[in-house]
């Protein structure tokens, strides 16, 4: 048997899957180059925060602040926050800020509130014994302050605008809507009011061929956040690029607008598998955004044979199961958030039809398809060995096989001219 390993249970046990295929199969490994990056050491984080890729040092510009806000993103992302907070906290504390001077705020969006048992993972025990931790809540308790240059109204999360020092930590990776993650889109729409969010959304209709995976330049949905964290005085940004143990490989700190740009020229490659189709198999692994793992298929139409005739695995190891998201998702038997479509069987998935799709999570539940296609069009099973008799049941001769290690923090580059 030949044998491929992924990542998985980033916030578990963060261990390596092996995949077994039968020797008869051509099985290629489809990864980026950034993936296989080591991780920074401790003083390397410490000194790319210290020294900002423009502007002033952040305990320059912390000096005479009375409140900070730490906005962090959430358990959707990959960042380990943990590993970036103590320096932050070193720098607000050396200009003269004090422990009830700072607080955190999760960057939810539309996404359900976390426990402190995941605020424990994402941030450490430190922070949560000795600063407060707030979750945001896109219903209530927002501000007003204006509209982006397309008339996008904004209400913001009433903490993060109260304070005159607003910072945010998170990674960049590519992103379905704005090209790729990061930068303002922490604060817009990571702290803002759900009619906002809902707003911002609505722009993916406006022109749909300049939003979308990798599609960074020129991207409308990106310029809303540009706009909305303008206006709403994001200071400082801290933006990682991360490898295949969810480490970060890079940072970059300072103007949300220079790091992101930064961050992005570098990720481009960093994430970027080099292009590949015509394969019978597409193994889609979710490990960075796992409980997003719809995100990982969109790969699959690129990488399955013309005329979507192949088949597609995804893998969602997600024992918390896929990420509440309240304009997304079903709310009930065939209604839901105001973006939720629902799924009508033979449609296939939301990313393009195929011959069939087989989902691997060894923690099912009745409503984690919901974003993806009708549960008729899937079949979903609990381990690998059942996802393999499935497959060797279909390619009983020889097939080629794809396996991508992370669909949702990489993406398909296009090919050369």
């Amino acid at each position: 048997m030949k044998t491929v390993f992924v990542p998985s249970r980033l916030w578990y046990e963060n261990k390596e899957r092996a995949l077994k295929f039968p020797d008869r199969w051509e099985v290629d490994n489809l990864t980026s180059p950034g993936f296989e990056k080591p991780g920074l050491s401790p003083a390397e984080i410490n000194a790319r925060l210290i020294s900002p890729v423009a502007g002033p040092t952040l305990e320059e510009m912390a000096r005479g602040k009375k409140q900070a806000v730490v906005v962090f993103d959430d358990m959707t992302r990959p960042t380990p926050v943990s590993k970036v907070v103590p320096f932050v906290l070193e720098s607000l504390h050396k200009a003269g800020l004090k422990k009830e001077q700072i607080r955190f705020l999760w960057a939810l969006g539309s996404h359900g509130a976390y426990d402190m048992i995941n605020a424990r993972k994402k941030l450490g025990d430190y922070v949560v014994e000795n600063y407060a931790v707030y979750n945001h809540d896109p219903f209530q308790n927002t501000v007003r302050i204006g509209r982006t240059p397309t008339g996008v109204e904004l209400w913001f999360n009433r903490e993060f605008i109260s304070c005159d020092l607003k910072i945010g930590i998170g990674c960049i990776a590519p992103h379905v809507h704005v090209g790729f993650g990061g930068g303002g889109k922490i604060v817009f729409p990571g702290v803002a009011g759900l009619e906002s969010i809902i707003q911002f959304h609505n722009q993916f209709y406006r022109d749909q061929s300049r939003t979308g995976l990798g599609n960074f330049d020129n991207n409308i949905m990106l310029a809303e956040c540009d706009a909305a964290a303008q206006i709403a005085g994001l200071n400082f940004k801290i933006d990682c690029l991360i490898n295949r143990r969810g480490e970060i490989t890079n940072l970059y700190a300072g103007p949300f607008k220079d790091t992101h740009r930064a961050g992005v020229k570098e990720g481009k490659e960093h994430y970027g598998i080099p292009y590949a189709t015509g394969y019978d198999i597409a193994v889609c692994n979710a490990y960075g955004k796992v409980s997003e793992a719809v995100i990982a298929l969109f790969s699959a139409p690129i990488v399955l044979k013309s005329g979507n005739f192949g088949t597609a695995v995804l893998i969602a190891d997600a024992p918390e199961g896929q990420a509440v998201h309240y304009i997304m998702r079903a709310w009930g038997t065939d209604y839901g958030g105001r973006h939720y479509v629902p799924k009508v069987s033979g449609v296939k998935t939301i990313t393009a039809p195929m011959k069939r799709l087989i989902v691997f999570t060894p923690n099912p539940d009745m409503t984690m398809l919901d974003l993806i296609c009708h549960p008729d069009d899937a079949v979903v099973v609990k381990s690998w060995p059942d996802v393999l008799a499935l497959l060797e049941e279909e390619y009983p001769g020889g097939a080629r096989v794809a396996v991508i290690q992370d669909g949702t923090m990489q993406y398909m580059q296009p090919p050369h001219p």
